[in-house]
């Protein structure tokens, strides 16, 4: 029996999202462009890059840079500036050129396409998977300037990448101690973050959610799914490429 595709939103307020990603993401290769690509994020320019930035988390969506940028303020004795999420490779391309501490978050493609399209309901798989080959691709060229910190790491052990960057970059960041009270302290930041984003929808929250775990087995299936091995084996080699600047 086959097994019926996610749910794609439709209707004029899913289509009008989906422009305002295509544009975000045509946008986002570009230096140049990323005044306009900011204010296409939920929190606009306040993510840019400036001359007071610390440290730049950037990742492809839902490849943990949330839990990252969270953790790694929680452990800081003081506020710390990190620009993040905003998604697209020229935010990487400046810090670099920038020379500043720079960490990539990525996540193997089938986790990461699938929890994408279970918060962004209004993006085709297929889509999905040629967004993280472009994303990471377009990434290499400037690979020698960024850490790559795998999802795993960074979710069950992001003291060692603290530790990483520091060694990297010449930082002192105070490493974050993965106790379960400390990762329930940051799950509840990250709660409330996400509240006041985007209104506490259970869908989109970057934690582990036992509701959305059905699904996520299910949509899992569909992008292994033989009509999409061929962009899921690009997506693959693009995420093996720059996991190799490790």
């Amino acid at each position: 029996m086959t097994t019926p595709p996610p749910a794609l939103a439709t209707g004029p307020r899913a289509q009008g999202r989906l422009l305002v990603r295509r544009v975000h993401k045509a946008l986002g290769d570009h230096p140049a462009a990323l005044p306009v690509v900011l204010r296409l994020t939920p929190l606009g320019p306040s993510r840019r890059i400036h001359d007071g930035t610390q440290l730049v988390v950037e990742g492809f969506p839902r490849c943990g840079n949330t839990f990252a940028v969270f953790a790694l303020r929680a452990a800081q004795p003081g506020p710390v500036d990190v620009s993040s999420h905003v998604h697209v490779p020229a935010q990487v391309k400046v810090a670099v050129r920038r020379g500043l501490p720079t960490v990539v978050a990525v996540r193997e493609p089938v986790g990461a396409v699938t929890s994408l399209v279970i918060a962004a309901p209004h993006v085709p798989l297929g889509q999905a998977l040629r967004e993280y080959v472009h994303h990471h691709r377009e990434l290499l060229p400037f690979r020698e300037g960024f850490l790559v910190a795998d999802f795993e790491q960074i979710t069950h052990d992001m003291g060692a990448v603290t530790l990483r960057t520091n060694e990297r970059f010449g930082t002192s960041f105070v490493p974050f101690e993965h106790t379960p009270d400390n990762e329930a302290a940051v799950f509840a930041a990250i709660d409330e973050h996400h509240h006041a984003v985007h209104g506490g929808t259970e869908h989109v929250v970057a934690r582990p959610s036992e509701p959305r775990r059905g699904e996520q087995d299910r949509v899992r299936s569909l992008v292994s799914s033989p009509a999409l091995s061929g962009l899921l084996d690009e997506a693959r080699g693009a995420y093996d490429e720059v996991r190799a600047t490790t």
